[in-house]
Order: structure tokens, then C-alpha cells, then sequence
């Protein structure tokens, strides 16, 4: 108890003095992270605030794994998809000022975007991820533009050129007939904010954001220039971490930060330092989209009936992820930062969890992942019987562990990949005694039993995948390749 309450954090809002009492629902909070660390599944700082008042602040793990530097509440972790609502302000200031219109066209602003697209597509679709602009030209599904990524991911590129590469792409979709979610659209308005301004996009956002939010822990996460306090990223497979790439910088993901400068940016909300509150109202607008103005909106119904905006913004790289969720009406913020990116996203049913206990509800402690241990055990020569009893016990005990399919899935597909397809085959049959209603699951067997050389049961398999789902085609080309019927 004693450690669970150094943990605890309870103070005025950041530059005030004289730390409060810790309170029973930041003890819990402190005990709640505290397992979900010691399970490996949080490498990083959080943060949360009620009531405008910090409950918890804390830091776990690693900044630096290989030289074991500890993280601390000042540590600068990359924040990715967190720089589009940031973005979305500065866009939301020029046009209170008049120089940019919601319904403008890009080719209003870029003069070398090409009208084709530019003379169709809006201010407003690129904040709502309607513009059927492609994802992110930083991940190359086509082999011909991996050249191209490797250079926009080296950071040897300015907005300005990245845009015009951007701009030569096709379009998903006819503007505004459909919603996808595009961080190159958010890079065409870094650029827009470049034109409209005459400043170089990383300078105005400085000067309309991080400068008027009091954020002096944020910059541009450039792969070249020392950064004191920064942390390395990381990714998890089932073997261990491995270090992640570099993701160049844009305004779509560009930006370091802290937990203590992201609190600065979320009490500047609050106000009119940023933009107005016309402006806010549609930055923060519930929308059917799963993202708009660089928010994910939601209006929240709880159990007594009551109602409640819910607005999250999330980040994340190969290395990296973020989360803050911010509950306005009662001045609630969940931050949290992390230089590990892991298997399974865990950060919304934290901050679920962490709403929970500050709102007096039932809630749930962290679980142990299944797949993982199942993981652990498999390529430490746990197999057969063992492995089956070991999992078995695992189901059993469900308030310690958290069996998922999906999970478990990938783990049968690690092992696939590193072949060793026996023990692939082993995991996927694990997931098809746990999930017997998933076609899914059987498909995925199907796959592992036919690159180990048993097509009769592959076949087998195959076939009840597609009895549980008959409109899994994948299993139909199976069969029909195999000679099956």
C-alpha cells in the first residue's frame, strides 16, 4: 500500500504548489497501472486529471531498453496521429480569420496541385477524411513506391514536395462521396497553412499552438537532431522487441511531446487561447465518421441516461502509441504516452477502465495476455499435451488471463511465418477448441495444415470454415485449388 500511494499523484493543475492527499480513486488508478506495467503491457507515462486537478501522474519502463534509462514524466515520446488535431487548429484560426474558407478548394490555396483533384476537393473533406485522398504515402503497399517512402521516411523531403508526390496520386473515391481515414490529406493542409501564411508549417504551428498552449516539451521528431529526453521506440513480437523504424515527420504525425505538455494543451482547450468556441464546436462535433477535425467524437449515454461528449484523439507508429480522451463536462483527461508498440492495442480499455474508477463504477484490473504465455511456452519446447493443459488452464482462469482470437491467431502465424509449422499447426488448434464458432479460426488452420503437408485435414478444416461462414471465398479458392468440392 505504501508503494501504490508514492505512485499516486494528486496536485493542482501544472506551476501550483502543495500536493493533495492522494484519494481512494487514484490509489486505485496507481494500482491499476501498476499491474498493467508489471504485465509488460505498458511501457511509457500517464497522466489523468478530473475536475481540472491532476489525480495520477506516473512513468514506467524504458525510455532506452538497450541502456536502461528509465522513463520519466518529462520523457518525449513521438505522438503521431496526435499532431492532426493540433493541425486542424491552425487551419480552424485561418479561417476565423478569413483567409481560408471550410468549403475553399485546395487549388484555392496550392497553385501547383493539379485541378483535376484540386478544383474538387474541399478544406472541410480533408479535416473529415472525405477528400479520397490515399492513407499514408510513408507506407508503401506498392513495391514501385517503396524508393519513394524511403525517402519521405529518411525526413529529405519539405512538405511542399511531399505534397506535389501526393498529388500525383489517384484518388480512392469521387470527393465526398465516402469516408477515408488519410494522413497525406492532413500533410495537403500543413501545406495550405504553409501558403496561406507565408511561414514554413512547423514555425506557424509553433507560433499558433504549441507557443499559445504553453507546450515547451513539444517539437518536430526529426530523425537527425538530438532531442535531450527523448525515447527510443520499439516494437513487440512474440520473440521480444525489436527497434522500429523511423516514420518521417508531417503534419499528419510529426510531433514529440510529453504527458505535462499534452495536459498544458488540453487546459488550453478550455478557453479561447486556440480558437473560438464557434470554432470548437465544430472541431468537436459528434460525427458518424470514425474521425473529423482530428477528433474522434462520441456522445456518450450512460447508464443513468445521462449524456456526454466523449472526444478522443490517438497516435501510432511502428515504435509508438498515444492516447489522450478528454471529458469536457467534467474537465476529465486520460494521456497516455508509450515508446513500445505492442501486439494488442490496450490504451482505450485503459483510459475505460480509468473513467470507470474516477465515476465510482465497476471496473476491470488487467489481464495477462493468453497468446502471449502461450508464446513464451511454445518456443521454450512446450508443446503437445503440456501446451494443451497449459492453455486449458488459462481458459479456466479468466480473471487473470485474456484469451483472444485474434491474438492468438497472430501467434500461429509468427510461427508460420519463422517455419515451424508444427507448432503453428498446435496454436491454431488451440484457437479452434477456444473460438469453435469462428470461421476464422478454421481457415487459418486450414492454411497451417496444408503447408505442413496434411491436405486431408486441411481440407477438413477448409470445409468447415466454410460452413460457418459461406461467404468466406478465400476458403472456396482453397478448395477449388485443391481439388476439393
Amino acid at each position: 500500500m505504501k508503494l501504490l500511494l508514492a505512485l499516486c499523484v494528486v496536485t493542482a493543475p501544472l506551476g501550483a504548489q502543495a500536493p493533495a492527499r492522494p484519494t481512494a480513486a487514484a490509489t486505485r488508478i496507481a494500482a491499476f497501472f501498476q499491474r498493467a506495467a508489471g504485465y509488460g503491457q505498458l511501457n511509457g507515462a500517464v497522466l489523468v486529471a478530473d475536475r481540472g486537478r491532476i489525480v495520477y501522474q506516473h512513468a514506467f519502463g524504458d525510455a532506452d531498453m538497450e541502456w536502461h534509462v528509465p522513463n520519466t514524466t518529462d520523457t518525449r515520446f513521438e505522438i503521431a496521429s496526435m499532431t492532426k488535431p493540433m493541425t486542424a487548429i491552425a487551419i480552424m484560426q485561418l479561417v476565423e480569420e478569413g483567409r481560408v474558407r471550410l468549403d475553399g478548394h485546395v487549388s484555392d490555396y496550392l497553385p501547383f496541385y493539379p485541378k483535376e483533384t484540386g478544383d474538387r476537393i474541399t478544406v472541410d473533406q480533408l479535416l473529415a477524411h472525405t477528400s479520397g485522398i490515399q492513407q499514408d504515402i510513408a507506407f508503401a503497399d506498392d513495391p514501385s513506391e517503396e524508393p519513394l517512402a524511403a525517402l519521405v521516411n529518411a525526413d529529405a523531403l519539405s512538405n511542399d514536395s511531399l505534397v506535389r508526390l501526393i498529388a500525383r496520386r489517384s484518388l480512392r473515391f469521387p470527393p465526398g462521396t465516402s469516408f477515408g481515414y488519410s494522413s497525406d490529406g492532413y500533410a495537403v493542409l500543413g501545406a495550405i497553412l504553409e501558403h496561406v501564411t507565408g511561414t514554413p508549417y512547423w514555425q506557424a504551428l509553433e507560433e499558433r499552438v504549441l507557443r499559445r498552449a504553453g507546450m515547451t516539451e513539444t517539437g518536430v521528431s526529426r530523425l537527425g537532431p538530438l532531442v535531450p529526453k527523448r525515447a527510443a521506440g520499439y516494437a513487440q513480437t512474440f520473440a521480444g522487441y525489436e527497434n522500429a523504424p523511423h516514420i518521417g515527420v508531417s503534419p499528419a504525425g510529426g510531433l514529440y511531446s510529453t504527458i505535462r505538455d499534452l495536459y498544458r494543451f488540453d487546459r488550453a482547450l478550455y478557453g479561447d487561447t486556440l480558437v473560438s468556441e464557434k470554432s470548437k464546436a465544430l472541431l468537436f462535433a459528434p460525427r458518424s465518421a470514425a474521425t473529423a477535425y482530428g477528433w474522434k467524437t462520441a456522445d456518450e449515454v450512460r447508464a443513468d441516461g445521462s449524456r456526454r461528449l466523449v472526444l478522443r484523439t490517438t497516435g501510432g507508429l511502428p515504435g509508438f502509441a498515444a492516447l489522450m480522451v478528454r471529458v469536457p463536462s467534467s474537465e476529465r483527461v486520460v494521456i497516455m504516452l508509450t515508446n513500445r508498440r505492442d501486439l494488442e492495442w490496450r490504451l482505450d480499455d485503459f483510459a475505460v477502465q480509468v473513467g470507470r474508477i474516477l465515476d465510482g463504477e465497476p471496473y476491470a484490473m488487467p489481464r495477462r495476455s493468453a497468446a502471449e504465455a502461450v508464446a513464451a511456452a511454445a518456443l521454450t519446447g512446450t508443446r503437445g499435451p503440456a501446451l494443451r493443459a497449459r492453455f486449458a488452464a488459462m481458459r479456466r482462469d479468466s480473471a487473470r488471463y485474456d484469451v483472444s482470437e485474434s491474438a492468438i491467431n497472430q501467434l500461429g502465424y509468427f510461427l508460420l511465418r519463422r517455419q515451424r509449422t508444427p507448432d503453428a499447426v498446435e496454436v491454431f488448434r488451440l484457437n479452434t477448441d477456444a473460438f469453435p464458432r469462428s470461421a476464422n479460426a478454421y481457415d487459418s488452420l486450414g492454411e497451417a495444415l496444408l503447408a505442413a503437408g496434411d491436405t486431408v485435414q486441411g481440407v477438413a478444416s477448409y470445409r468447415r470454415s466454410l460452413e460457418l461462414n459461406p461467404g468466406n471465398t478465400n476458403a472456396a479458392e482453397v478448395l477449388r485449388r485443391v481439388g476439393a468440392r
